[in-house]
């Protein structure tokens, strides 16, 4: 073998019998042919023995003898050619006995065999992983093998080196608290981590090799598809892409429900794949809306706690406050239901307030209701709720204001406006003390005093049909009627007195005195918008004063003083007046700069106050 190979001529037929592995012979080949063929024969063996890039070693199984070995194997154990032939082949797999006795057994029983489970060890006493192939041949009579060895300490450590970040990948997939989804380029599930059984309520053994789209809407399905063409169409694009808000996916029942998702493109082996990391927002929608609720309902009932009014307590000495401080004092103390009358601005809400903190319910909370601001098909859901997908946009159930004041008192503003389809519900709540929510079936049961407030007159509504009767006779239990300020034109010094501190505290100003005619001009004046009104005068007074003595300018309309002149009813009066702070406003109603601020007056009571006298804006 070249001077290396101990084989002797008489063992060279096993180069020729591996150059003739069907074992046939040519008997018309003459000797010398044969021999030529031979010699060609053992060259080419030689030839792959001495430089296999594999170890080869040729052992007699039986007697545990190292026949042969080709350089390579030299190389790979560190020992000489000398130093192996002097071994037994044990002990190249000292560590493995057993099984190096299983697999010789099985090659010579087989004829050939194949192992990665034996270890050689080299000089230095280093275990290298082997691979083994291994076939039987026959020398001078006797069965032996020739094994080929591969040293696969390399793809051993890449194996374990795989092994290791598919673990950490499958810790990372099984850790995460989003489901990850990766779906091949036919729209199948690949990957379906165990956050993905949980959102979509089904195991990933459902789940892998099936499409993906039974799990998607319509929209989402859709988005993924353009996102996978637009992957594969623009190659320099991003490798990911961020889904909008507002999808919905499907747990496997069928149920959709809100997620956020991002979807990216990875190639594995030459294979295009697509994850989609998606998070269940449902819990956190609800959450929020829950919180949005709650915060919605504190920030409710602080407004009405902490929020300015006209003023902080009743101000006034004349016969008819006094009369109303009284009846206030006498209700107060009881569970009744009080019905407020009045004009606009003559401080129904106040006295209302003053019922509230002077009876056994001021610990909880006074809920207002304006009945003439909620546009009719929302009155119903603010009075007593609704549940979560009542009608269109309830995406949470909702307390009422009902509910709110239980234990305490709610404060029905413009009663007047309520529509008549409502006054029934209303009715019953304040005789069985009973509601249900828009949209529900439970009963609910609350307790809380009612008092209702109007500047209507409910007895002419009666007469027309817009106000039940059977309503008014219930909330009519202690009516208490307030006078307008033109009927206690006593009380406006004090007034006037009040608000010129208060307004010049705000200002920085100091408001010591007003002069007697300011005060007689005030007092002339009918006062159509009432204390709302007047306080919007000193307002604007104190704006326009710089010293100490508070100058009314040219507010006040031209009739009032003038003589000779009729008597204006108090409709024509109203006309007019809102004619003037229309001309003042150049027409505008709402806003801060607008006829319903400086009148004092809601912008929808106002409009209606407008339709009613005729008066039209450009």
């Amino acid at each position: 073998m070249s001077g290396s190979s101990n084989f002797t001529s008489a063992d060279s037929g096993m180069a020729a019998r591996l150059d003739n592995p069907t074992g046939m012979q040519n008997h018309d080949l003459s000797a010398g042919d044969a021999e030529t063929r031979l010699r060609a024969s053992e060259e080419r063996f030689h030839k792959i023995f001495d430089h296999s890039n594999d170890a080869i070693f040729v052992v007699d199984p039986a007697q545990d003898e190292i026949l042969d070995v080709n350089p390579q194997a030299c190389k790979m154990l560190g020992f000489s050619r000398a130093d192996l032939l002097s071994m037994p082949m044990s002990d190249i797999h000292p560590h493995e006995m057993p099984l190096l006795r299983v697999f010789a057994a099985s090659v010579v029983d087989k004829g050939h065999g194949w192992t990665n489970e034996l270890s050689c060890l080299t000089k230095s006493g280093k275990r290298l992983p082997s691979e083994i192939s291994a076939s039987v041949i026959e020398l001078a009579g006797r069965k032996c093998m020739i094994a080929l060895i591969r040293d696969i300490t390399e793809r051993k450590r890449a194996e374990q080196a795989l092994r290791e970040s598919e673990e950490k990948l499958s810790r990372v997939l099984e850790s995460a608290m989003d489901a990850i989804i990766t779906i091949d380029g036919q729209f199948r599930i690949v990957i379906f981590n165990q956050a993905a059984e949980k959102v979509f309520r089904c195991r990933d053994c459902h789940a892998i090799g099936q499409p993906f789209d039974r799990f998607l809407s319509e929209r989402f399905r859709n988005l993924i598809l353009e996102n996978m063409q637009a992957f594969e169409t623009d190659r320099k694009s991003k490798r990911y892409m961020l889904a909008p808000e507002g999808l919905t996916a499907r747990r496997a029942s069928g149920e959709e429900f809100p997620v956020e998702a991002t979807i990216s493109k990875v190639e594995v082996q030459q294979q295009q794949l697509y994850t989609i990391i998606l998070r269940d927002v449902d819990d956190l929608k609800k959450a929020q809306a829950e919180l949005g609720k709650l915060q919605l309902e504190n920030i409710y009932l602080q407004e009405e706690i902490k929020s300015e009014y006209n003023f902080e307590t009743i101000i006034g000495g004349s016969q008819a406050i006094k009369k109303i401080f009284h009846a206030v004092e006498k209700v107060a103390a009881t569970d009744s239901t009080v019905l407020i009358l009045g004009e606009t601005g003559t401080g129904k809400e106040l006295v209302a307030r003053a019922i509230h903190n002077l009876s056994k319910r001021k610990k909880s909370a006074l809920i207002k209701v304006n009945c003439a601001a909620l546009p009719g098909g929302l009155i119903e859901s603010e009075l007593f709720g609704h549940e979560k997908g009542a009608f269109t946009g309830a995406l949470a159930r909702k307390i009422g204001r009902f509910e709110l004041a239980n234990g305490g008192t709610i404060f029905l503003d413009e009663i007047g406006d309520l529509p008549l389809e409502l006054q029934a519900k209303l009715l019953r709540v304040l005789q069985e003390g009973e509601f249900e929510r828009v949209g529900g079936a439970q009963t609910i049961t609350v307790d809380a005093r009612v008092i209702a407030a109007t500047n209507r007159d409910l007895e002419k509504a009666l007469q027309h049909e817009k106000f039940r009767s059977d309503l008014y006779y219930r909330l009519n239990v202690y009516p208490i009627r307030l006078p307008p300020l033109r009927d206690r034109k006593a009380d406006i010094p004090l007034l006037v007195k009040y608000f010129a501190a208060k307004y010049g505290a705000k200002m920085g100003k100091k408001i010591e005195t007003v002069s007697q005619k300011a005060l007689r001009d005030l007092q002339a004046y009918p006062w159509p918008g009432n204390i709302r009104e007047l306080e919007n005068v000193i307002e604007r007074a104190v704006i326009l004063t710089p010293g100490s003595q508070l100058e009314l300018g040219d507010w006040l309309p031209p009739q009032v003083g003038a003589s000779g002149s009729r008597v204006l009813t108090l409709e024509e009066l109203e006309r007019e007046h809102i004619r003037k702070i229309l001309e003042l406003t150049g027409g505008q109603v709402a806003g801060e700069r607008g006829a319903a601020k400086l009148l004092g007056m809601k912008r929808t009571t106002l409009i209606s106050r407008m339709k009613k006298l005729g008066i039209e804006t450009d």
